[in-house]
């Protein structure tokens, strides 16, 4: 190993590509990092060179390159360094599971995530990176349709969030046990696990968080049936902080969605409608799925209003929109209102009762 050289030069460039990291400028960043860690190859300095690869395949990653960051975190976690030191590995091993799960290698996924979380487990200085590990566990579990496991995964995390750790880190790890709750059908753990986020997130500290958050809690309700007064100031929170943050139009389209199948649980048919029509035009900017989505409540509320062709046209292409966002059970789900059709007068009183 060549003698080490004077690393100021690398440290300056180290800090400027941070600084750029917390301003979100992704393209600074991952050009300062790549600069840093040509100073710290030359300086002979392994390790520093590895964390400035890492903060470069994490630029990568929220600039939505999937595949080239899947590949820089592989490496990552594939080299000498990464078996230094149990945080380093953790660190590399999360990044690769977000990777693989952007990438639909969800199995891959779990497994990842899984050596990161054992890497870290019971080391009370990397509790932090403990709870990033359980997260992107949580999540590859989750969208692999592996509900319970993806629980007891929670219960774990929820037993790492301590006084010691601070509220922003615990208001997303209780979002994210939320989240599986509501989608385990574990509706009233649901509820209790989004309040404690509701309460540990601050709107002073992150409002586009907290209007994310917010919008989130108030789809996840929404998809259980609950059309009570807490969904409602779930939506009014993540309106008024939308609008706070100048949201972009994909945002605000979300939150008219979310808006409408408030309207449709109510029994308000004809505004679900009035706001979703409209809506269609609009798919190009929106996720498949959030198309599909908005597609399955304005079927259901056509033809609680009567209009069973329209409707049923709508249905069959909600249908084939979650087929296309590869979400087979919310797809199953559309075929299966489709086929379960009774009687008009029967029908029209269970749409209205949000059935």
């Amino acid at each position: 190993m060549p003698m080490q050289r004077d690393l100021s030069p690398f440290v300056i460039a180290e800090l400027a590509a941070r600084e750029s990291w917390k301003r979100r400028d992704y393209t600074a960043a991952y050009a300062g990092a790549g600069h840093a860690a040509e100073l710290a190859q030359e300086a002979g300095d392994e390790v520093r060179w590895w964390k400035m690869v890492l903060l470069q395949a994490e630029c990568l990653r929220n600039q939505g390159s999937i595949q080239e960051c899947q590949e820089l975190a592989a490496g990552l976690a594939a080299h000498p360094v990464a078996a230094s030191a149990p945080d380093l590995g953790a660190r590399a091993a999360t990044l690769l599971a977000h990777s693989l799960q952007g990438l639909g290698r969800l199995p891959e996924a779990v497994d990842a995530a899984s050596t990161a979380a054992r890497l870290v487990a019971g080391d009370s200085e990397n509790v932090y990176l403990h709870i990033q590990a359980q997260q992107a566990l949580i999540a590859a579990l989750a969208e692999s349709g592996r509900h319970e496991d993806a629980w007891q995964q929670c219960l774990d995390l929820e037993s790492l969030l301590t006084d010691h750790v601070d509220e922003d880190t615990a208001g997303k790890a209780y979002w994210v046990i939320g989240n599986v709750a509501f989608l385990s059908n574990r509706v009233n753990e649901g509820g209790h696990y989004h309040d404690l986020a509701a309460g540990k997130l601050s709107p002073s500290q992150d409002v586009d968080l907290w209007a994310r958050f917010n919008r989130a809690s108030a789809e996840m309700r929404l998809q259980a049936k609950l059309g009570d007064a807490a969904t409602l100031r779930c939506i009014e929170r993540a309106e008024l902080a939308t609008e706070v943050v100048g949201g972009s139009e994909r945002d605000i389209l979300e939150m008219s969605l979310v808006r409408a199948h408030w309207y449709y649980l109510t029994g308000d048919m004809e505004t679900a409608i009035s706001l979703l029509t409209p809506l269609r035009s609009k798919f190009p900017i929106l996720a498949t799925q959030t198309a599909a989505e908005a597609t399955f409540v304005l079927g259901r509320a056509l033809m609680a209003q009567g209009h069973e062709a329209e409707s049923l046209q709508m249905l069959d292409e909600a249908a084939t929109l979650f087929d296309t966002a590869a979400a087979p059970e919310r797809s199953a789900t559309v075929r299966g209102f489709i086929a379960s059709r009774e009687p008009s007068d029967r029908r029209q009183q269970q749409f209205l009762q949000g059935g």
